[in-house]
């Protein structure tokens, strides 16, 4: 946990350099003459740049070495951070809009680079049965330094004015570069990888990949859309101040937090399809809660609940979700290596979470001021409830396959040796190939089906999951366990 404990701070201070900017280009605008237009588009540039640059990341992981170009990124955006602070110095007003758009492309750039890295180097360091815990904690540095980097900003400036802040967050990006030279793994120094460039663009033609990326999409527009609307709502519909309507947005933190440190632990218990199912259907039907359709009640009691069901599903989605992406990344194409395999699947988790983070305001602002905002949460539950019902029918196998192992490693046992009933065949739960690949932990049990008179007569061959391409890779996995078992239940 040593590496992730280093990702979670190098993270945290990343989150803080993009939110840093959120309260002080406003001041840098005044004096300027810089008006909303112009600074809105200032500020997502950042996001349009690190969109643009992910698909190639995968590509530039394998030309150089990953830790340098984690090294290299963090160094840039630390430079980058730095120099916010100088631009008031520059008098010229077009000089000023160049350099402050070009350090918001580089910015962008170099954050994509890092996050990217980061959850890819997660994935591949942490331990098989910490990984979704290990993901959790990087994602809680992210929200910790987006969170607190307004705070942050509003503390030093009211100490040295508009340039401390950035010179400051330099300062600890600087530091995270050190910390960067400490990361180090033998996984990272032994790891064949291919040598052709990774297909990055045609994992959109498989329907399991694209599926995953526009619940990704569609998760975020549920986190975001809320954004430019929500506090009007609040202060005219209910009497809130400004202040206390501000809480509502930090709301969906809180559970989220509680179940990324849970995260592990329920998926090997009820399988990792259900859990990102359960967490789709949470994540969906909550914009009725935030403006409550009847026959839920119209109160700020059912606006908090449907913000705790955000956090409480997203977390169950994306980091699941991630785990899940690159596991059928490298079952679609098994000649790309683990460490590759991971870097595509983490691009493709950034680029489909800034695509949702950029669509998720304009639809709710759009909707809201066309109609209302009640008409906006409608049409987002809508498209939340259709994308969830055409991923549980589409992999409505999987799911079936995690309740069912959980269902039957539950309640089937019996016998002195609690070994479960011999005439119940292999096949009830191990008729998927994600239960096989994700829920190694069922091949033990798998094994208890079988009591000492019938184990001679299992054979590896009458697995429904043969067909499947991969069967061989998990073939001499699953005989080892099962001889092993065996071995220890005869003596």
């Amino acid at each position: 946990m040593k590496n992730t404990t280093l990702f979670f701070f190098i993270n945290m201070f990343s989150g803080m350099g993009y939110s840093l900017v959120s309260p002080l280009f406003p001041i840098l605008g005044k004096k300027d003459s810089l008006d909303e237009g112009i600074l809105g588009l200032i500020i997502s540039t950042y996001s349009i740049a690190s969109t643009i640059l992910t698909p190639f990341i995968p590509a530039l992981s394998k030309k150089f070495s990953r830790i340098k170009l984690l090294i290299f990124a963090t160094f840039c955006e630390a430079t980058c951070t730095l120099l916010y602070g100088f631009l008031p110095i520059i008098q010229i007003h077009y000089l000023l809009l160049i350099i402050i758009f070009l350090l918001r492309i580089l910015h962008g750039c170099c954050a994509g680079i890092i996050g990217t890295l980061l959850y890819s180097l997660t994935i591949t360091l942490s331990e098989e049965n910490e990984t979704q815990l290990a993901l959790g904690n990087l994602e809680l540095g992210w929200s910790f330094g987006t969170s607190f980097g307004p705070l942050f900003a509003s503390f030093f400036y009211k100490i040295g004015g508009y340039s401390l802040p950035f010179i400051s967050l330099g300062i600890f990006l600087y530091i995270s570069v050190y910390i960067s030279k400490k990361i180090h793994s033998e996984k990272l120094n032994n790891e064949e990888e291919t040598e052709e460039d990774p297909p990055f663009a045609s994992f959109f033609l498989y329907p399991k990949i694209y599926l995953i990326l526009i619940t990704f999409i569609i998760g975020m527009i549920i986190v975001t859309f809320y954004f430019p609307c929500l506090t009007y709502h609040l202060t005219k519909n209910y009497n809130l101040s400004v202040s206390l309507a501000s809480l509502f947005f930090i709301l969906p933190i809180i559970p989220y937090i509680i179940v990324l440190q849970i995260l592990d632990s329920l998926s090997a218990k009820f399988g990792i399809y259900f859990i990102f199912t359960f967490g789709l259907i949470l994540s969906s039907i909550s914009p009725i809660f935030i403006y409550p359709c009847p026959p839920i009640p119209k109160s700020l009691i059912s606006i908090v609940i449907g913000f705790l069901l955000i956090g409480t599903g997203n977390a169950p989605i994306f980091i699941p979700g991630l785990v899940v992406l690159a596991k059928n990344i490298h079952v679609i194409d098994s000649s790309i290596d683990e460490l590759t395999a991971n870097d595509i699947a983490s691009a493709l988790n950034n680029l489909t979470i800034a695509i949702g983070d950029f669509m998720g305001p304009i639809i709710g602002g759009y909707f809201t001021s066309r109609y209302n905002f009640k008409i906006c949460c409608y049409i987002v539950f809508i498209i939340a409830i259709i994308n969830a019902i055409i991923f549980i029918l589409y992999f409505f196998n999987n799911i079936k396959g995690n309740i069912k192992s959980f269902w039957l490693s539950k309640n089937k046992y019996s016998g002195e040796n609690g070994l479960l009933n011999k005439e119940k065949n292999l096949n009830d739960i191990l008729n998927d190939e994600e239960i096989v690949e994700n829920d190694t932990n069922n091949l033990n049990k798998s094994a208890l089906y079988f009591n000492n008179s019938s184990f001679e007569n299992f054979k590896f061959e009458s697995l429904s999951f043969r067909r499947h391409s991969f069967a061989n890779k998990y073939k001499k996995k699953v005989n080892t366990s099962i001889i092993s078992l065996h071995s220890s239940l005869t003596n």
